[in-house]
């Protein structure tokens, strides 16, 4: 019903704030093909807009497009962006293998949110990528110390080639990210 709405609100009075709202209900719908060329609209009509950029750029590393995605993410991040558009931003990154891009992204979630688990874990695969393992440590040390439910993921990227590391005491393992 809501969209009917805007649809008949669209046709009367076309703009932005219209299209904005169409895009967001679309997105809370779970209609994801209408949500995405909604999200697209309102990119057309207001380059500007880092909410646009962020979902559309997160739909298109979605449905397996990092490089569609890595310039709107970036389009994103411009200004004060949130935590979440510069976590998508790090995936994409790693995604075209730009680790060390990945391991700013991460960094910035970090100082937007430094209980982040998630984007610690990810911040250490990245550094590893780049042959940073003290720096991988420290971010795996992190993200241990906050979730210790992370372990799993650690030890298997910890494990991975080619800057892996093979661990045959997980309980060393476990100490080391204690410390």
């Amino acid at each position: 019903m809501a969209l009917l709405h805007f649809e008949r609100a669209a046709k009367l009075a076309p703009g932005l704030a219209v299209l904005l709202e169409r895009a967001r209900t679309l997105d809370a719908i779970g209609d994801r093909n209408q949500a995405r060329e909604a999200w697209r609209e309102v990119a057309l009509a207001d380059p500007l807009s880092g909410e646009a950029a962020a979902r559309l750029g997160r739909m298109l590393f979605e449905d397996g497009m990092p490089a569609a995605a890595a310039p709107l993410l970036e389009r994103a991040v411009k200004g004060d962006a949130p935590a979440s558009a510069w976590f998508d931003l790090g995936l994409v990154r790693q995604d075209l293998h730009n680790h060390t891009g990945a391991a700013a992204a991460y960094r910035k979630v970090l100082e937007k949110r430094p209980d982040d688990a998630e984007a610690a874990v990810n911040l250490g695969i990245a550094l590893q990528e780049t042959g940073d393992m003290g720096g991988a440590m420290q971010a795996y040390r992190t993200a241990y110390q906050q979730r210790a439910a992370t372990f799993g993921t650690i030890a298997m990227a910890l494990t991975s080639a080619p800057h892996g590391r093979l661990w045959l005491d997980r309980e060393t393992l476990k100490g080391l990210l204690r410390d």
